[in-house]
């Protein structure tokens, strides 16, 4: 049998990203799915919600932009080319969609206030029109008309999208929303139908607010960086737009501005602060050489840098482009709460069909019992919106997502936070995680008469000009010391093992062990020099003379022990520092910081195992690491974990999470903040099941109608958005 046909892959589709102005629940989203998903040509959908953002992925020899655009329009919505910097400005303004659905709202809710004026004054009070008795269903002529006026004004915005799904053979709450109000209009029941008419457009008026602060939240990362650059050209300083400026180009930014683009610094000295991309609390002095980043805070000095890349690629760009394709990460509790959502929408409807039919079966067809159960069924459809059910999970993750990266921590998706949130083992990389990776001169030791400041300056001539973090090392223990550096001729490096050259007209050689052992240095005074354990050993010598010896330790960072404690209170079962040091460096930090295993010289396929081993023993595992050297176990761990990735393309693109900072103390807290927002998916899920339960429960016993029980499904749906935009505020520190 011959083989099929491949698939036409994602990376031969053309792709375009649509801005859709109605796309603010995952109701419309489902709608788009099942109208364009089966269409001929179209290969992938991906929604974002929250910033009304649809993906669409096709076959250019099936359809064109505009094809798409139409097409869309069929499905009852409009869309327009996605904008990333149009979006910047204009995400804060309601769409004419929602400015139109607000007017409509509003003169809804007036002719329904004139109605009820209207027939509380031909009844006497106001409660009679929440009375059982008959008189209650009873309503004039002018009262009916303005009833029916408030109905179709509200209607007009439900009816189009409602007859679009029959159309489909499909049922969303748009229907839901139709018939029942057509039930009570034949029933008689004018004042509920507009009742349920108001409520569900301020429903809808209100979610759609709610949401749109979510979608601000999240484009507030664009608005970080300036619009204007100063640019400075031969002897004057030009204002010109960010989106102009370019490679290379000189920009100047004074004290209190935001950085306008990424690069370097090439004159003045000041503290920038970076909380906006990192999170840090600390700003960070800065000087020639060192890097800077569109959205970070110039302090009190001015600073002029050369432009590395253009607006389009800063490091503030690709986090936020990282965010949007988050978004398109689906988390398990969102796949399940769609798989409910398409079982439970036509259980609800069959379920309100047998309230309508069963009873009158069993205790009799009169016109009574035909009118009470067939109005219970009503009640029962309009509880059967879905819409409070669907929108608490994505609302949830969005918000936890957005939070973490406010906080310097780049989360790739829901998938990735509700991961974080059930991990049970870390393993923890050490030198970058656990140390800050440089190393420093703890002592000294010197041998033959030398002096220690002699021995300084010696070492330090020899390094001056080296990039080497031992040479940034010696030096910045020679400064430290007060003492100064000589000048070195004849320097040359000694591949593996040191340096040697000639300082005031001495040779002398700066290595390691081997080196010292090739000149053929006394073993027992290599042996008396001997480093302790946790230390590394450079030494210095003449000829056949040792002269010192400097003992070095890669320095561990001051948060690490308490991040691990936390790590531990926070009921991590198991914590592994797995390194490829020395067996007697590794346990000095192990000790220190107190893990409850470690491992040294381990290569990368050990340390793949031993992510293995864990998963095996005690389920889901994170792995910490530097994000490079470590890129195999990243990859193989549940959820890999790059530290102070702010400089490092790899990390950023590779990891799961990206801590955009140094700070291991953010560890914690990202578990903590994870578990938080699965928490909070919970409540919302709970919470719309259960009110719905109650509801169902009530109508079956003929304790509720049609515009409490919209009232209820309006209230849980704002609850749960409430809630999930809690997330929002959490503080960067953990508890």
């Amino acid at each position: 049998m011959p083989n099929p046909a491949p698939e036409k892959t994602l990376e031969s589709s053309s792709q375009v990203s649509l801005k859709v102005t109605e796309l603010d629940c995952s109701e419309e989203a489902r709608i788009l799915k099942e109208g364009l998903a089966s269409k001929p040509g179209i290969e992938k959908l991906d929604f974002d919600v929250m910033r009304g953002r649809m993906d669409i992925y096709y076959d250019s020899d099936h359809w064109n932009i505009q094809q798409l655009i139409d097409e869309v329009g069929t499905l009852g919505m409009t869309a327009q080319r996605f904008q990333e910097t149009k979006a910047k400005a204009d995400e804060a303004k309601p769409s004419p969609a929602g400015r139109d659905r607000e007017r409509a709202l509003i003169r809804c809710g007036a002719f329904l206030l004139v109605a009820v004026a209207v027939q509380a004054w031909d009844m006497g009070s106001i409660w009679a029109l929440f009375s059982i008795e008959e008189s209650a269903h009873s309503v004039s002529v002018v009262a009916s008309f303005l009833y029916l006026v408030s109905i179709g004004l509200g209607i007009r915005w439900i009816l189009p999208k409602a007859l679009k799904s029959v159309w489909r053979f499909t049922a969303d709450m748009n229907v839901l929303m139709c018939v029942a109000v057509a039930g009570a209009v034949i029933l008689g029941e004018l004042f509920e139908g507009a009742m349920v008419v108001f409520l569900f457009t301020l429903s809808e008026v209100l979610e759609q607010q709610s949401v749109s602060r979510a979608r601000r939240s999240i484009q507030s990362l664009m608005t970080l960086a300036p619009d204007i650059a100063r640019v400075k050209s031969c002897c004057e300083i030009q204002e010109i737009p960010t989106d102009d400026v370019q490679d290379g180009q000189i920009c100047v930014v004074r004290p209190g501005e935001r950085i306008p683009l990424d690069g370097t610094i090439t004159e003045g000295l000041s503290a920038v602060d970076q909380a906006p991309i990192t999170g840090e609390s600390v700003p960070v002095e800065k000087q020639p050489g060192d890097p800077v980043y569109a959205g970070t805070i110039n302090g009190s000095g001015s600073l002029e840098f050369r432009v590395e890349g253009t607006s389009g690629s800063t490091l503030l760009t690709r986090i936020v482009r990282l965010i949007d394709q988050a978004y398109q990460r689906r988390a398990p509790s969102e796949q399940w709460v769609d798989k409910f959502a398409r079982y439970y929408t036509p259980t609800m409807m069959l379920l309100a069909v047998a309230m309508m039919v069963i009873p009158p079966t069993l205790f009799g067809w009169t016109v009574e019992n035909a009118t009470t159960w067939f109005y219970n069924g009503l009640v029962l459809l309009v509880i059967a919106c879905p819409c409070a059910l669907v929108i608490s999970t994505p609302v949830s993750i969005v918000s936890g997502l957005t939070a973490a990266a406010r906080n310097g921590v780049l989360v790739k998706g829901g998938l990735s936070l509700e991961t974080l949130a059930k991990v049970k083992a870390i393993v923890l990389d050490k030198t970058g995680t656990l140390t800050t990776g440089m190393p420093s001169v703890t002592s000294i030791r010197t041998f033959n008469d030398m002096d220690s400041n002699e021995a300084n300056s010696i070492a330090a001539s020899l390094q001056q000009h080296s990039t080497h973090p031992i040479a940034k090392a010696i030096l910045k223990f020679t400064q430290d010391q007060g003492g100064t550096s000589a000048d070195a001729n004849q320097v040359e490096e000694i591949p593996g093992r040191g340096i040697r050259g000639e300082v005031n007209g001495r040779s002398v050689w700066l290595g390691s062990m081997r080196l010292a052992e090739e000149q053929s240095i006394d073993a027992g005074l290599l042996q008396e020099a001997s480093p302790e354990p946790g230390s590394n050993i450079v030494l210095l010598g003449h000829e056949n003379q040792l002269l010192a010896a400097f003992y070095l330790q890669d320095q561990l960072r001051e948060t690490a022990t308490a991040a691990v404690a936390a790590l531990h209170r926070l009921g991590v079962s198991q914590i592994e520092l797995i390194s490829g040091d020395r067996n007697d460096v590794v346990r000095s930090v192990a000790e220190t910081v107190g893990v409850d295993a470690w491992r040294g010289e381990q290569l990368p396929e050990q340390k793949i195992e031993a992510v293995g081993r864990l998963h095996h023993e005690h389920g889901l595992v994170a792995m910490v690491g530097d994000g490079i050297n470590d890129g195999p176990a990243l990859a193989a761990a549940d959820v890999g974990i790059a530290m102070g990735a702010m400089g490092s393309d790899t990390a950023i693109e590779t990891a799961d999470v990206a801590l955009m900072s140094d700070e291991i103390e953010k560890l914690p807290w990202l578990i903590h903040h994870g578990r938080r927002t699965l928490s909070l998916i919970r409540q919302n899920i709970f919470a719309a099941l259960a009110i719905k339960a109650v509801f169902v429960l009530l109508t079956m016993i003929g304790y509720s109608n049609l515009w409490l029980a919209i009232l209820a499904d309006t209230g849980v749906s704002l609850a749960v958005i409430a809630n999930s935009l809690r997330l929002l505020r959490i503080d960067s520190k953990h508890e």
